[in-house]
């Protein structure tokens, strides 16, 4: 049993040594922003789509994934995102 226990600590160790280690999810997403024409008071106007959609996607994620975004702004003016 205890000859067990030194193989589990020595693997165990072996593996912090050679830099193994866990790393939290990355997910990627890529939205494309552009000007459309859409109604969403039942008056058509301009709006802001992202990937085409109004409103725009939701990221759906858990605590502590890391988010890569990558934003294409296809405006004819700066665009900013806050959360």
């Amino acid at each position: 049993m205890a000859g067990v226990m030194i193989m589990v600590l020595l693997c165990l160790s072996a593996g912090t040594m050679l830099g193994v280690q866990g790393e939290d999810p990355y997910l990627f997403f890529t939205w494309n922003v552009t000007y459309g024409t859409r109604s969403p008071l039942g008056v058509p106007q301009q709006v802001i789509l992202i990937n085409d959609q109004f409103p725009g996607p939701n990221i759906n994620s858990t605590s502590n994934n890391n988010i890569v975004l990558n934003v294409f702004n296809n405006l004819d003016e700066p665009f900013l995102l806050t959360w």
